[in-house]
């Protein structure tokens, strides 16, 4: 009898891993999940742009996704809302103190300077001359990972982007491919990690649908763009005779809605070449728009610009759904869609509409600053190697001559940072990783955007409407204050409940969302939480 129930638990748990096992090879259920994932970022998209704008949405493109899950209180916390460590972020469900991209460069001391964060060289770029790009800087695993273990390298992930970074970090590390867009050929190119030659489709593409049809063509405002329809908002004058596109060309372009409609282009024509979502896997397409970001520094999130690049923005998502429902149908996608951060008002409107200093200190004034308060302390010498917000790095052989101990210099330079008008708080890092600073919000959104192996000496934050730019009509982002960490998520598709949700989340919580929805694991670092008030 024993012997009996012993061969029975055997069999069947044979039985189970070989069910699995299959499971495995052939990846998830796609009838019971989706044949394509699309992962939406838009770079610089604040949430309230889906409210401002809403009115001027056609049926298919924004609007389509607001019919699913729509999240009204999603915001980062953390301390770094800038596009590296915002996308490692979305894809990864955690923030750099465990995905490790703290910035889109960083202060390395070993090499004496900045190093990108998806530097390489190892890698060369496929489609131009130049280096290459990969994601061996990022810490654990991405959504797109997952998908392929799970598969056994059987789904396909692949991520496009004008931006390399924005393309490299969401695929992850097992990509198929990434590709973005090289201004100096107006192009779009990969590189050695993923392949030796780009697709003969990628290719085609370039020698026939970039920057040339745009030759000649103005950035006009869409009629119904609210306080400028049909105004020209942005022309190339070129030189008599001069080719074009040129380079010259290509950087204007690089800052109107077209790169929008190319980019959904290149992702359509993927999706065709690729076969995504068209065979017995699941498969993930991430596509991250960069123009928006490159407007909103321009001109500000209250500027005409913004509104008709929005509103375009709408339209060529509409085309690119309308592709879906051609090439695969709308049945079997699912559409995550979010962005990497928001963006101040520019100094000039926030003066003149008194909401706060507007102006920012200098990274001159700050290094200036806390060279007089450490050579009052240890004595004349560089002490600063390099300051870019929100870091600010130590020169480590004059603290080594001058036998500083660097807590006591981290102590001096905090203090001395956190005098200057502008600046909200600074923390001397090994303050910071002992814990030893007063546990509050600001803090904690601090610890999140700083990981042991790398980022400054001193840690600062800029007061709230204090915006370090050049010229008073242009902006920027990074601060964990709301016009910068608040963004959409939404989820669209067949396994999400329609809804407005105005619970609190996080954009690290759409990686272990997806997970739980497929019904794979999570990323490896994950420290975000299914959002369960979705799933159906």
């Amino acid at each position: 009898m024993v012997a009996s129930v012993f061969l029975v638990v055997i069999l069947a748990a044979f039985f189970f891993s070989a069910s699995r096992s299959k499971s495995r090879a052939e990846g998830p259920d796609v009838n019971s999940g989706p044949k394509l994932i699309v992962v939406l970022v838009i770079d610089q998209f604040r949430y309230d742009y889906l409210v401002r704008f809403r009115p001027y949405f056609v049926k298919r493109g924004f609007n389509l996704l607001l019919s699913g899950a729509n999240f009204v209180d999603c915001r980062y916390n953390c301390a770094t809302t800038v596009t590296g460590p915002a996308h490692a972020s979305l894809f990864t469900g955690a923030y750099p103190d465990v995905h490790g991209i703290v910035g889109n460069d960083w202060y390395d001391p070993s090499l004496h300077r900045r190093v990108n964060c998806v530097e390489d060289p190892a890698t060369r770029a496929v489609g131009s001359d130049g280096p290459g790009a990969s994601p061996i800087k990022l810490i654990g695993t991405t959504i797109g990972d997952e998908l392929r273990l799970e598969s056994n390298f059987q789904s396909k992930v692949i991520a496009i982007s004008l931006k390399d970074r924005a393309a490299v970090i969401p695929g992850g590390h097992t990509a198929n491919a990434a590709y973005w867009y090289d201004p100096k050929n107006g192009h779009f190119v990969s590189s050695t990690y993923y392949m030796q030659a780009l697709p003969s489709w990628v290719a085609a593409f370039n020698d026939s649908s970039t920057a040339k049809p745009y030759c000649g063509k103005a950035w006009e405002a869409l009629p119904e763009t609210p306080g400028t329809g049909g105004k020209v908002l942005s022309a190339y004058h070129s030189a008599p005779n001069e080719p074009c596109p040129d380079e010259n060309f290509v950087r204007w372009l690089e800052g109107t809605p077209y790169m929008n409609e190319m980019e959904l282009k290149l992702a359509a024509k993927a999706v065709k070449a690729e076969r995504l979502g068209q065979r017995p896997t699941t498969d993930l397409l991430a596509v991250s728009l960069s123009v928006n970001d490159s407007v909103g520094h321009a001109k500000g999130p209250y500027s005409s610009e913004v509104a008709d690049v929005t509103i375009r923005t709408d339209r060529y998502l509409a085309d690119f759904i309308e592709e879906l429902d051609r090439s695969v149908g709308l049945d079997n996608v699912w559409i995550a869609f979010s962005s990497d951060h928001g963006v101040a008002p520019s100094p000039l409107f926030i003066k003149v509409h008194r909401l706060g200093p507007g102006s920012a200190p200098s990274a001159q004034l700050i290094k200036d600053v806390v060279e007089r308060a450490l050579t009052q302390n240890f004595g004349a010498d560089q002490w600063v190697d390099d300051v870019e917000e929100p870091y600010l790095s130590f020169n480590q052989r004059v603290l080594s001559q001058h036998r500083v101990d660097r807590p006591k210099a981290e102590a001096v330079a905090a203090q001395a940072t956190s005098s200057i008008p502008g600046v909200a708080a600074a923390f001397g890092r090994t303050q910071l990783l002992a814990g030893s600073v007063p546990d509050n919000l600001l803090v904690r959104k601090v610890l999140h955007s700083l990981n042991n192996r790398r980022g400054g000496d001193v840690f600062f934050v800029l007061e709230p409407f204090s915006v370090p730019v050049s010229k008073e009509s242009e902006t920027t982002h990074g601060t964990p204050w709301s016009y910068d960490a608040q963004v959409p998520l939404v989820l669209w598709g067949s396994r999400f409940r329609s809804g407005t949700f105005a619970i609190s989340c996080q954009p690290i919580d759409l990686a272990p969302t997806l997970a739980a929805a497929l019904g794979i694991n999570q990323p490896s670092g994950v420290e975000g939480h299914p959002l369960n008030e979705a799933l159906k």
